[in-house]
This record gives structure tokens, sequence and C-alpha cells, in this order.
């Protein structure tokens, strides 16, 4: 009893295994190149990303795009300050 008891463990256990493996390292999708996708919207919600083409999506990036330029334009920045030479340390007495 104990010896059926235990190979049906190591049996489920192995049987475990392999299921993670085969989930864990199977085929990925492509990658999404997102340098193509100029005014499109990519949807990551489902887990995968969709690329999206609605006028819904459209307008919303344009009004988002209005919306940061009108935040950011009376940001300036400063020049950066220079800052001093280090001056050369004394040469040691001899």
């Amino acid at each position: 009893m104990k010896r059926t008891v235990t190979w049906l463990l190591l049996l489920l256990l192995a049987g475990a295994a392999a299921w993670f493996s085969w989930n864990s390292f199977g085929p990925k999708p492509p990658p999404v190149d997102l340098t193509k996708h100029d005014g499109q919207t990519i949807d990551f919600s489902s887990g995968k990303p969709v690329v999206k083409d609605t006028p819904e999506d459209r307008a919303a990036l344009e009004n988002a795009q209005k919306e940061m330029a009108e935040a950011t334009k009376g940001v300036t920045f400063e020049a950066p300050k220079k800052t001093p030479e280090p001056t050369p340390a004394p040469a040691p007495k001899q």
C-alpha cells in the first residue's frame, strides 16, 4: 500500500512539473514593434498587445496631445550653471 501511494505521488509530481514546464516555456508571441504604429493605440488589457485604430482612439490621442501641450507651454529650464574648475593640489614639499 505504501509503495503504491509513493509511486502515485511521484507520478503526480512529475505530471505537475511537466505541465508547468510546457506552459512556462512554450512559444512566445512575437513582440509588437511600437515604432510602426503612429497614431494607433495598443491595448494590453487582454494580456496580449492588440493594435487598434478607431476614430474614438484617435480623438482621445489628439485631446491628450493638446492637454500636454497646454500644460507644458510655460515650462522652461535654466541653462546649467558652470561648475568652477577644480584647483590643482599643491605639489608636496621635498
